[in-house]
């Protein structure tokens, strides 16, 4: 995939700003599985997947973008004549990753969104499949659109520059289906929900939503600049979109769903939902530990 970064010349800051945005987002993304493997065990067993799933997220993730950070260390050589870093000829840096992440992460992301919002069996499993569809669908279509991205940049000996635009408009398409199936879902949660309950998951909703209109923005930015600072902006783009739509959107999820459980009568996450350190006559024989 001969994306743009494989056609500038970088300052010292430019190559360190994205060399550390992946080191960074890999350590985000570890501190989130740790986060999420030790409070799984606070939620009810009905939306205890929820965690699980975004532990999955969180794994995947940073092997993805671990992968990109030795791509990126690899991919340019250090000029000490003009102080800048140059593409390695032999080297290609590619994008393609997040996007092998991506066909991953987005349907776990909304399967787990409509799992805190009480579907399951073969409900679950009908949302489960058109949401897979719709996602995977996004991706790809975006994934071939990134091909053309030289041409549309204005890159001498590239051509069909339209298809960026063509491919994308193809990808939003399947986004907008995605976000309607999910809103429906949000929207009528199975089972008993509190108020602050459906207000949590329509706020994770459009917590989402926002975060992943931030990917299009990135898709387009190397029509926007080019440059060596256009390559700047839309990798910290990219690293702003994937820590919040997948950690923080995670960890506001899990809030929502030990909410639920606590309302279910799960004792270990009415424990959790406390404001102060419990007593020991709050705390069941059963739930001690000797």
């Amino acid at each position: 995939m001969p994306t743009i970064e494989n056609f500038v010349e970088l300052a010292v800051w430019q190559y360190d700003v994205i060399r550390h945005a992946f080191a960074f987002t890999v350590a985000v993304f570890l501190a989130g599985l740790i986060y999420f493997a030790m409070t799984a065990y606070q939620t009810a067993p009905a939306y205890r997947a929820s965690s699980i799933i975004s532990a999955v997220v969180m794994v995947s993730a940073a092997l993805e973008i671990f992968q990109l950070w030795v791509l990126w260390n690899a991919s340019f050589d250090f000029n000490a004549a003009t102080q800048t870093f140059q593409v390695v000829e032999t080297e290609r840096f590619s994008n393609g990753y997040r996007y092998m992440n991506w066909i991953i992460d987005v349907p776990m992301l909304m399967t787990q969104l409509v799992v805190v919002a009480g579907f399951a069996g073969a409900a679950l499993f009908r949302k489960w499949a058109l949401l897979t569809f719709t996602g995977v669908a996004m991706i790809l279509t975006g994934y071939v659109g990134q091909y053309f991205e030289p041409a549309a940049a204005g890159i001498p000996g590239y051509e069909n520059g339209e298809q960026l635009w063509i491919w994308g408009a193809i990808s939003t398409v399947f986004m907008v289906w995605m976000i309607i199936v999910l809103a429906n879902a949000v929207r009528n949660p199975q089972g008993e929900a509190s108020e602050e309950v459906r207000k949590g998951l329509i706020k994770c909703f459009w917590f989402l939503v926002v975060t992943w209109t931030i990917y299009p923005f990135a898709y387009l930015w190397p029509v926007i600049d080019s440059s060596a600072n256009g390559v700047v902006v839309r990798q910290t783009l990219y690293t702003i979109a994937d820590v919040t739509s997948k950690l923080v959107f995670g960890v506001m999820l899990s809030q929502v769903a030990l909410r639920r459980s606590a309302e279910l009568g799960y004792f270990p996450a009415a424990i959790s939902m406390l404001d102060r350190t419990p007593s020991k006559d709050m705390i069941r024989p059963e739930d001690r530990i000797s």
